[in-house]
């Protein structure tokens, strides 16, 4: 992108996948995000829905930088997965045969 400051081409500030959900047995859903805000500092946003006995919520922890916001989003998942829950591919694809 460039930018209008100084005309000069930029990279985009995220480079891979930084989204990972995970559900438990009851269809709780737990969403981790990695990205930049408008001002560049980096984000981590966590969010989550109840089920019907339970409100949903969220909440945004900022990170130095990228690696920092990478090893957050590991220390997460980690202990999700150890709490229960189960890894959810965003993508979906089936397979119909003829």
């Amino acid at each position: 992108m460039i930018d209008s400051a100084d005309n000069a081409t930029h990279s985009l500030p995220v480079t891979g996948a930084t989204r990972l959900r995970f559900t438990d047995a009851t269809r709780n859903i737990f969403t981790i995000d990695l990205g930049q805000d408008l001002l560049g500092d980096w984000i981590v946003t966590l969010t989550w829905s109840g089920n019907v006995m339970q409100r949903g919520g969220g909440k945004r922890l900022l990170v130095h930088d990228q690696e920092a916001g990478l090893q957050v989003l590991q220390q997460i998942a980690q202990a999700k997965q150890r709490s229960g829950f189960a890894p959810v591919l965003d993508y979906h694809v089936r397979m119909h045969r003829s």
